[in-house]
């Protein structure tokens, strides 16, 4: 039973705290308060405790000044449109300061990397869910400096909750543009991607429930720890960093509490300075047995992994960074990349791949770009791509159990496509055997091999990523920046993660530059690039000469074509329904039919 999955029954946890009155923000400053839950959701099991604890933390919100809107489901469903009503009236005022989106429901992340909120209509109808995704995007439009997201839900795999047809809807209006105020969006999640969140019943009774998510929030602010606490406007004040830091300690605790075997680790992504804060505390703070302290997240594994020094100091040591690093899944997706080093490229080839993992049934490409395909020693397939006069082309890989990919085929390159439980978890790109810059690649191989394995699991579990405030942001951009561009040359995909990257951290001139280098580099741009730096907004297909693939790569790329103004050839939109839920884009055997039958046609690269 997934978001909150579980009803536990305790004694003693998280009894009904006192209610306490709160300083409020001075009303110069405007802030509001989106606050929504959903405990019924079409066929799914009802919640018990999301619109319980949506009602409460609007009440605290109102107490700390905020304007609420408050949406539960307690005696009427949630629709869609109601939020969008009211995100549209707070936003166009153009005088908000500080915008409060907080969801407690059942979750999901989609095929495509997206996020979903469910609303009560969901899953029957696809379009009763919130996209975080996107919203995410959309809502650094609005000149409002700071805009905080918060989750209580799990984020399940879509197939485990029957809602692959969901597509979501975006709640902030379109053409938020004017980018007057740099806009600082934080986001707080329950869990991490593809986990639960959880309930627990509260003692005596069991009609009654808390998420523990919701639980550790509030009490953050009403029963501080001294550590937690700084001097601030008004009052004594909780900076955001430092709630992050709580529940990175205190949600897994009450988890472990509730039941020994019970696992809940929050995530959360702060770009808000070091002064920023959501709310006042009750106290000056209590002497807690354990303060505050951080502990290992996946974040810090992936940032000792790829040797970035920027930003706060990776306090973990090395074995507990290599304990949750086996245990998260994180170095067995580090080990598949780095077990394809080896397997023989085409060997007279000047472009094509080499497929490990899982047979292939074959490859097309447009009308006058030439296949080959050849078995290799071992569980895989080898294909030279004849471009002719071209740069490059696109090129859809079906595999033996009728799924398969779209990848652009570049001139000198060999590009290695690592398929591990029919998904394709990751492809490189080296020079090929022909290329002059072979021997370049084999004298970095091992270099290479290992921070690209870091850099690609990374993205996986989605903490490739750049916090703090801008001025930090851009200093941990351009370190990665320089691990990798002496090798973007070499392996292009290297260009392609960190453009992701920074694109979620607002960095677009980071963005252009990795697509200036490697349209320099290759004579070409990959779609997903060209799509982040805003040059495919508004375009037809007809006119995008020199872009390839005619689709993303990166799974999460199709989350971003309706914010970014992405149009696909007609026959592609029904693909993203179509996915499956893999860092690349891996379709299920229909949508790989449509993409075949777009490339035979030859209206795309």
């Amino acid at each position: 039973m997934k978001r909150r999955d579980l009803l536990i029954r305790i004694l003693g946890v998280s009894a009904a705290w006192p209610t306490v009155t709160l300083l409020a923000q001075p009303s110069v400053i405007e802030r509001a308060a989106v606050v929504i839950g959903v405990d019924k959701v079409g066929t799914l099991p009802k919640l018990g405790a999301a619109a319980s604890g949506a009602t409460e933390v609007g009440q605290w919100l109102r107490a700390e000044g905020f304007e609420v809107k408050t949406l539960v489901d307690d005696k009427n469903p949630v629709a869609i449109g109601q939020v969008k009503t009211l995100i549209r009236e707070l936003v166009e005022r153009g005088t908000l300061q500080q915008l409060v989106v907080y969801f407690a429901g059942h979750g999901f992340v989609s095929g495509t990397n997206s996020e979903f909120w469910m609303l009560s209509d969901a899953p029957d109808d696809p379009d009763a869910a919130i996209s975080l995704t996107e919203c995410r995007g959309l809502s650094r439009g609005f000149d409002i400096p700071n805009v905080v997201f918060i989750s209580d839900a799990c984020r399940s795999r879509v197939d485990s909750l029957g809602a692959a047809r969901v597509r979501g809807s975006v709640i902030f209006p379109g053409g938020g543009v004017s980018r007057n105020v740099s806009t600082e969006v934080d986001v707080f999640l329950a869990t991490r991607i593809g986990a639960a969140a959880f309930e627990v019943s509260v003692a005596q009774s069991v009609k009654s429930a808390n998420g523990i998510y919701t639980r550790a929030l509030l009490d953050a602010y009403r029963r501080p720890c001294t550590s937690m606490v700084k001097p601030g406007q008004g009052g004594p004040v909780i900076p955001t960093r430092k709630l992050k830091e709580f529940l990175a300690m205190e949600v897994p605790r009450r988890a472990r509490a509730a039941r020994s075997d019970l696992e809940q680790h929050p995530d959360a992504e702060v770009c808000s300075d070091e002064n920023a804060f959501i709310a006042h505390a009750a106290t000056t703070g209590i002497s807690c047995d354990t303060d505050p302290t951080p502990t290992p997240t996946l974040s810090d594994v992936a940032r000792s992994a790829i040797n970035l020094r920027s930003g706060a100091p990776v306090t973990a040591s090395r074995g507990e960074l290599e304990s949750l690093a086996s245990s998260s899944g994180f170095q067995r997706a580090q080990e598949v990349v780095v077990s394809a080093r080896g397997f023989p490229p085409p060997a007279d080839a000047l472009a094509g791949f080499a497929v490990v993992g899982q047979g292939l049934k074959e490859a097309v490409a447009r009308p006058g770009v030439g296949i080959k395909l050849a078995d290799a020693a071992g569980n895989g397939t080898v294909i030279d791509v004849d471009l002719g006069s071209r740069r490059a082309a696109s090129v859809a890989l079906r595999f033996s159990d009728g799924s398969g990919t779209v990848l652009a085929a570049i001139r000198d390159y060999i590009g290695t496509v690592v398929v591990d439980e029919g998904r394709v978890v990751n492809v490189t790109y080296a020079p090929s055997p022909r290329s002059g810059m072979r021997g370049v690649y084999e004298s970095e191989a091992k270099r290479l091999d290992s921070l690209h394995a870091s850099v690609a699991a990374a993205a996986r579990f989605d903490v490739l990523r750049f916090e703090g405030p801008k001025a930090q942001r851009n200093r941990n951009a351009e370190e990665l920046a320089g691990r990798i561009r002496m090798l973007k040359g070499i392996d292009p995909t290297l260009g392609l993660y960190a453009a992701y990257a920074y694109a979620e951290a607002d960095l677009i001139d980071q963005v252009r530059s990795v697509q200036a280098i490697m349209r320099g580099d290759l004579g070409i741009e990959f779609f997903d690039v060209a799509m982040l730096s805003g040059v495919l907004s508004g375009k037809s297909s007809a006119s995008r000469e020199g872009v390839v693939p005619f689709v993303p790569m990166l799974s999460q790329g199709w989350a971003l074509l309706r914010i970014r103004d992405v149009q696909l050839d007609e026959q592609l939109i029904a693909v993203r329904e179509l996915l499956r839920r893999s860092l690349w884009t891996t379709m299920q055997p229909a949508g790989l039919d449509l993409a075949i039958r777009t490339l035979r046609s030859g209206r795309v690269m």
